[in-house]
C-alpha cells in the first residue's frame, strides 16, 4: 500500500552523507485532521524539497498505475496535498524563493490541471468499485469486521461468565481467545483475496477510461523526476544514494535495481535510483542539465532579454538585459525542453544587426557573435512563442544562449515572467 515506507538509504560513498529524511518515505498514511491549509506557502531547503519530490512522484505514480489504491480515502488525499503539494509549488501563491525548477513544476501541474486528473481518476475508481459492491476502502473495513469480532468475543465472554459462574473460566476463555485470534486473520485473508480478485478484473477498465489524464500524469511525473535528478547532481549528491520505488515502468533517467511485493495485499511495484547523464558518473557528479536539447557544456550561459518591445515591423527595440546564475538555469532549461524549435530564415527581420552585433553583449562585456536564430514556441503554455538565439563561444570562455519575447504575445504567462519581464 501507499502508506508503507519504501524509501531506502543507499550505499555511502564518496564522503557524502544523506540526511536520513532524504529516504525515509514521506508518503504515510498519517492519521489525517480538517486542519486548513497553512495561509503561507513553508520555506523549504534542500533535503526538504527531495523529500517532498519524491513523495509527489510515488503518489502521483500508484495513482497513474493503481487506481483503486487511494479510493475512498478523501482525508489521505488532503493529507498529502498539505504535507506535500502545498509546501513544494504552493497553493494560491508560489512558495517563497521557489526556485526556476520549482516554478515550471507549478505552471505544468497548472497547466495540465494535474490535481483534478488525479481527482478523475480516483473518482472513476470510485464508481467502478460501487458499481461491484464495494463502497469502502478494504483497510477500513477489514478494520470495522475485527472491531466487530473483538467487541462479540467480549460480549460472549463475559455473557458465559454470568450465565455460568461456576464453570471453569479456562474452557470459556480458550474458543473466545481462538475467536479473538483467528477471526481477524480469516476475515483479512478473505477480503484480501476478494480485494486483488476485483482489482485484477477492473484496473484495465479505469486505465481505459482515464487514459488521457494518466499520460498527462505520467508527463508531470517525469518532469518530477527529472527536476529531482538535477536538483541531486547541482548539490553534488551521488545519485546512488537515493532509492525510491515507482509501479509503473515508463519513465526515463531512473534505473531499475530490484523487484519487490507481488505478494497476497502488497501489489508489484520496483525499487529505482536516479540514473546518471551520458558520461557522468559518481566519481564525477558535476552540475548538468541538458534538457533543452542544446549542446551541454559547464560554460553555458543564458542571456536573458526582459521587457522586449519590438517596432511595427517586428524589429526588436529595447530590453533588460539579465545574466541569472546557474542556480536559476532550471526555469528556462525546462521551457528550452517542451518546446519546439523552427529555423529563422532571416534574423535580421527581428535584429536587423545580426552579423554584427554591438549591442547584446556577453557577461564579460563582449558583443556575442550570433551564429543562429531560432523561433520557439512552448505545448506547455498554449504554443507560448519566443526567440532562441545561439552564439559563438566567447573570449571568456561562456557559450552564450539569448532568450526574449515574441512581438506576437499579449501577454505573458504568470510561470515564465521570472524569464521575459
Amino acid at each position: 500500500m501507499v502508506s508503507d515506507k519504501e524509501y531506502e538509504r543507499g550505499p555511502e560513498s564518496n564522503g557524502d552523507s544523506v540526511d536520513e529524511s532524504l529516504t525515509e518515505g514521506p508518503v504515510e498514511e498519517l492519521s489525517a485532521t480538517a486542519e486548513e491549509l497553512p495561509p503561507e506557502p513553508i520555506k523549504l531547503g534542500f533535503k526538504e524539497i527531495v523529500e517532498k519530490e519524491l513523495g509527489l512522484i510515488k503518489v502521483c505514480d500508484y495513482i497513474a498505475s493503481n487506481p483503486f489504491d487511494l479510493i475512498f480515502q478523501t482525508k489521505l488525499i488532503e493529507k498529502y496535498s498539505k504535507e506535500i503539494i502545498h509546501p513544494l509549488i504552493g497553493g494560491e501563491e508560489a512558495p517563497e524563493e521557489c526556485d526556476g525548477g520549482r516554478l515550471f513544476l507549478r505552471e505544468e501541474y497548472e497547466q495540465l490541471n494535474i490535481a483534478e486528473k488525479m481527482q478523475s481518476i480516483i473518482t472513476t475508481g470510485e464508481s467502478v468499485a460501487r458499481q461491484n459492491g464495494i463502497k469502502a476502502h478494504v483497510q477500513k473495513t477489514m478494520s470495522r469486521w475485527s472491531l466487530v469480532i473483538y467487541a462479540l468475543a467480549m460480549v460472549s465472554y463475559f455473557g458465559l461468565m454470568t450465565l455460568f459462574p461456576e464453570a471453569n473460566s479456562t474452557f470459556i476463555l480458550i474458543p473466545v481467545f481462538l475467536i479473538m485470534c483467528m477471526g481477524p486473520q480469516f476475515l483479512r485473508s478473505f477480503f484480501t483475496k476478494r480485494w486483488e480478485k476485483f482489482k485484477l478484473a477492473h484496473t484495465k477498465t479505469v486505465l481505459e477510461q482515464e487514459r488521457t489524464n494518466i499520460q498527462d500524469l505520467k508527463t508531470f511525473i517525469q518532469d518530477l523526476i527529472n527536476d529531482t535528478r538535477e536538483r541531486l547532481l547541482d548539490n553534488k549528491v551521488t545519485l546512488d544514494k537515493i532509492q525510491f520505488v515507482l509501479v509503473s515502468n515508463d519513465y526515463e533517467n531512473v534505473q531499475f535495481i530490484r523487484s519487490q511485493g507481488g505478494t497476497r495485499g502488497q501489489p508489484l511495484s520496483s525499487v529505482y535510483q536516479f540514473s546518471y547523464p551520458e558520461g557522468m558518473g559518481p566519481s564525477n557528479v558535476q552540475s548538468n542539465y541538458g534538457k533543452s536539447g542544446i549542446p551541454e557544456d559547464d560554460n553555458d550561459s543564458f542571456v536573458l532579454l526582459k521587457n522586449a518591445t519590438f517596432d511595427d515591423d517586428g524589429t526588436l527595440s529595447e530590453y533588460l538585459a539579465e545574466y541569472p546564475s546557474k542556480n536559476d538555469f532550471q526555469l528556462p532549461e525546462a521551457l528550452l525542453g517542451v518546446s519546439k524549435f523552427t529555423s529563422v530564415d532571416d534574423p535580421r527581420v527581428v535584429i536587423p544587426s545580426f552579423q554584427s552585433n554591438s549591442r547584446i553583449l556577453c557577461e564579460c562585456g563582449e558583443p556575442i557573435k550570433f551564429t543562429e536564430m531560432k523561433s520557439c514556441s512552448s505545448a506547455l503554455h498554449n504554443n507560448f512563442e519566443f526567440y532562441l538565439v545561439i552564439g559563438e563561444k566567447c573570449k571568456c570562455g561562456l557559450n552564450p544562449f539569448v532568450l526574449f519575447n515574441s512581438p506576437g504575445n499579449a501577454q505573458v504567462p504568470d510561470g515564465l515572467k521570472p524569464i521575459f519581464e
